[in-house]
């Protein structure tokens, strides 16, 4: 008797602000004394990426779970780390592209998904670790709504976590902008916009070993939406 594996019941951060795996290339420390610090990105991310994948992988050994969705025209990029706007975060940080961190890119009938990793430096000095992570996804075969809110609605579901939620109005169908404060000096803020079976997630993960994130929510929210209007224009050109 054939059986489907059980997808996880705790709902993540953005997908988005649906959402990736561990970075397959994670970014080297600035010393020792950061190095566990650092040990919490690649498995925040793994978190709240946990459902999207899951998701995905149910679909491929399920079949699809409803008819095709409308992409509205999107396609994903063969490489989102050039295709993705960054112009309005460089007001406050220094994007450090790596032609040795390529994104990743996935094609199935059932599902298309482009990544990018990347660090940032804030340009006013301020200590600490930033990285964007950036992600598009075209589902084909299966309607990412009800996922897609869950996800976001819920996103404080990392135990001893402080998370916000606001709607965003005029970016896609649906989108949020989601903050998450994992004790005093890791604060993760994500973007995820759901635009018919399109999903755009954006998310700037800021670490400390020893003092509070720089930027909060309402900061960076203008200059991801920004950022975000940009990269679907590009995307969907």
């Amino acid at each position: 008797m054939n059986t489907s594996p059980q997808q996880p019941s705790a709902p993540d951060a953005g997908s988005a602000a649906s959402s990736p795996a561990p970075p397959p290339y994670p970014p080297a420390g600035p010393g020792p004394s950061a190095a566990p610090r650092r040990l919490w990105i690649p498995v925040l991310a793994g978190a709240v990426a946990a459902s999207v994948f899951w998701g995905g992988f149910l679909a491929l050994m399920d079949g699809p779970r409803s008819a095709a969705t409308d992409t509205r025209g999107y396609k994903v990029s063969t490489d989102l780390c050039k295709d993705a706007s960054t112009e309005a975060l460089g007001s406050l940080f220094t994007v450090k592209d790596d032609d040795d961190r390529p994104g990743a890119v996935l094609r199935h009938d059932a599902m298309d998904r482009s990544e990018c990793y990347r660090d940032l430096e804030p340009k006013k000095g301020r200590g600490g670790m930033v990285t964007l992570n950036t992600m598009v996804t075209l589902h084909k075969q299966s309607d990412r709504t009800p996922e897609f809110i869950a996800e976001a609605e819920s996103a404080g579901y990392i135990p001893g976590s402080k998370a916000a939620v606001k709607k965003v109005t005029d970016l896609g169908d649906r989108a949020y902008l989601v903050s998450v404060d994992i004790d005093k000096t890791i604060r993760m803020t994500t973007l995820s916009v759901l635009d018919g079976g399109a999903e755009y997630w954006v998310k700037v993960t800021q670490s400390s070993s020893d003092e509070a994130p720089a930027y909060d929510a309402d900061q960076l929210q203008p200059l991801l939406v920004k950022d975000a209007k940009a990269t679907i224009a590009e995307l969907k050109s």
